[in-house]
């Protein structure tokens, strides 16, 4: 199975492996995330795992980092192929839109 790697050029998201794909620019994902940080908050039994650590049960994730680092399944690459660069009604790529809701269903599989 390929694993995507992303890859940032000029600002502009792509996800590379057996082909590339464009995502959408940093900057629209941020905004379609709703900020540069995003919180994964943690339930009781969650917070006493060793490897976390946390006073409050949050942990704060910087968006620009993770989604330039953070590699993807060959699955969810071509589902993404599915959604055109076309804007939306809020003025942002489809594909960008999707990738983004997939990266915060991602990152909530980590909390509660």
């Amino acid at each position: 199975m390929t694993r995507y790697e992303p890859e940032c050029v000029d600002g502009t998201l792509f996800l590379v492996g057996d082909d590339r794909i464009e995502v959408g620019t940093i900057d629209d994902i941020v905004a379609a995330i709703g900020g540069d940080t995003y919180t994964i908050e943690y339930d009781e039994k969650q917070r006493t795992q060793s490897w976390l650590d946390t006073d409050d049960g949050a942990l704060e994730v910087d968006v620009r980092e993770t989604v330039t680092t953070l590699y993807h399944t060959e699955e969810m690459v071509s589902e993404l192929r599915d959604y055109d660069m076309d804007t939306d009604r809020y003025g942002l790529p489809t594909r960008t839109v999707e990738f983004s809701n997939r990266f915060v269903d991602i990152l909530e599989q980590q909390g509660i």
